[in-house]
């Protein structure tokens, strides 16, 4: 009877409690051959799928797919493109996504730039002329236009192009010469923001500028550093409450190694600044990835070091994601990671080679480049990367920190730095979801509080099917709209059901937190 009853109150506790659901599954087969797809979210106008095919209809062929909210197929269509046109990199905005590419290998050669409807695979083309030799790093599209960030002779430099237009124009403004671009954030509103880190004779400077979608400036301020600390990325914010957030990871001394966030309110001229830095020992849930013994040791170390009077400081690898508005003031997305400068070798696999399709995989990644974290990093020989945990930090409108929450990551590698864990805040709880091999990990707080936590294993389309093979390295995680998230990659499934071939497939699970 008591064991009835326990097991009783464990359903029910499910039942109350469980707010995780797949509701849909999409599947599209493939072939040993077939390259890698990309699947990008689209907010509530559904997903888009493309990858490269090996086919030849008068130039190469990529293979679109566009898919609803309920992941059924909308249309699927191949687009032909010129043999000599290399891909840069892509964006995805409203209701459309773009595709650029670049005519030959040099940087003074002009560019192509593709245009494809969500809703109706409507394709529009643009030729673009330039004689501008930029060595790309960002890529953001307007409502109107296009925008480039990245170098010229060591100097960063921004170049626009309007829909329709001929050729590209160069955005004006002053930028120091060995400065680095570290942030390209289209606000939504036809204004764009552009953050560089700057040194001066002191120290760390951020450079923040914001335009309007054709070049004008409208906003810039020096956002001044404390001259102890490295400056190591920076991400910014549109308008809140008439300011702009920028947010980022610092250092100590000139190390690659994160010791804590900052956060500076950077208000309009005459205003004074507020920037706030915070080492992780004034996180509480920072050490959570780590075994409870080590995690003790270090933080004991940090608090006699503090109580002596003592700089306390300890070294990670983090990547921030985001900065936004909260109901209490901002919030920080960020992740803990580990570069991997080997390739290991794996079965079927000699002396440590990467396969085919993890270089194809790597060399996809590496064209991301509106996704690529700053050259400041360090991480650009990197072959692959672990995640440990991610955390998120709430901070009050004077910057300072009211509340943290982390969530350990487990079985994740990627062959570029990328966010892993998805956030969507909803009432006044916040959910965090990833993809792990074969389950999906999440969970729900409110603050410092843990609601819930838990895995649930993958989800396929038919009843006695199993996962026989996950293909590592390749899919992720990506918050959709509302409270929806998918996660996608390949899987090969085998079944006892004699009617249903084993098979290769790529797959997206729609995941709803309720």
């Amino acid at each position: 009877m008591k064991n009835i009853l326990i097991i009783l109150f464990s359903l029910l506790a499910t039942a109350v409690f469980s707010q995780v659901y797949q509701t849909h599954r999409y599947e599209l087969e493939k072939k040993n051959n077939d390259d890698f797809f990309t699947v990008l979210p689209v907010g509530d106008l559904g997903v888009i799928i493309y990858r490269d095919t090996d086919k030849y209809k008068k130039g190469n062929v990529l293979h679109m797919v566009s898919l609803d909210t309920t992941l059924t197929e909308r249309w699927s269509t191949e687009l032909s493109i010129d043999t000599k046109l290399e891909f840069k990199g892509f964006d995805i905005t409203r209701s459309k996504m773009y595709l650029l590419f670049r005519d030959g290998q040099y940087e003074k050669n002009d560019y192509h730039l593709m245009a494809i409807s969500v809703l109706d695979g409507e394709v529009t083309r643009y030729d673009i002329k330039n004689e501008i030799a930029l060595e790309l790093s960002h890529m953001a599209v307007l409502e109107d236009g296009l925008i480039l960030a990245g170098y010229v002779n060591l100097s960063p430099t921004l170049v626009s192009y309007k829909f329709g237009e001929q050729s590209f124009e160069v955005v004006q403004g002053f930028f120091k010469d060995r400065s680095n671009v570290v942030d390209l954030r289209d606000n939504g509103n036809s204004t764009f923001n552009v953050i560089t880190l700057e040194k001066d004779y002191v120290g760390s400077l951020v450079r923040l500028r914001t335009y309007s979608y054709d070049g004008e400036l409208l906003f810039e301020r020096e956002v001044k550093m404390d001259e102890r600390y490295h400056i190591l990325s920076a991400k910014s914010s549109g308008f809140i409450d008439g300011n702009i957030i920028v947010a980022g990871t610092y250092g100590m001394s000139k190390s690659y190694y994160s010791s804590g966030l900052y956060i500076a309110v950077v208000k309009p001229a005459g205003q004074d600044n507020i920037v706030k830095f915070h080492n992780f020992f004034a996180l509480e849930h920072f050490f959570d990835y780590m075994k409870p013994k080590r995690a003790a040791r270090i933080k004991a170390k940090m608090k006699r070091k503090s109580e002596k009077g003592k700089d306390v400081h300890y070294s990670s690898r983090l990547l921030l994601h985001e900065v936004r508005k909260s109901k209490d003031g901002y919030l920080l997305a960020a992740e803990i990671f580990d570069p991997d400068y080997i390739t290991h070798s794996r079965p079927g696999i000699d002396n440590g080679f990467a396969s085919q399709e993890e270089i194809e995989r790597r060399n996809r990644a590496a064209q991301r480049y509106s996704k690529q974290p700053s050259k400041i990093h360090n991480v650009d020989d990197a072959s692959s990367f672990e995640y440990l945990e991610s955390i998120v930090v709430g901070l009050n409108k004077s910057g300072d920190v009211i509340w943290d929450n982390s969530l350990k990551i487990k079985e994740v590698e990627t062959y570029a730095l990328d966010q892993i864990v998805q956030v969507a805040e909803h009432d006044r709880q916040l959910s965090m979801l990833y993809r792990a091999e074969e389950t999906i990990n999440f969970k729900t707080v409110q603050q410092s509080e843990t609601i819930e936590e838990g895995e649930e294993p993958l989800k396929l389309k038919n009843e006695g099917e199993k996962i026989v093979h996950t293909y590592r390295g390749a899919g992720r995680s990506e918050y959709w709209y509302d409270n929806n998230f998918i996660v996608w990659g390949y899987h090969k499934i085998d079944s006892e059901v004699e009617t249903l071939d084993r098979r290769n497939v790529l797959y997206i699970n729609k995941v709803v937190f309720k």
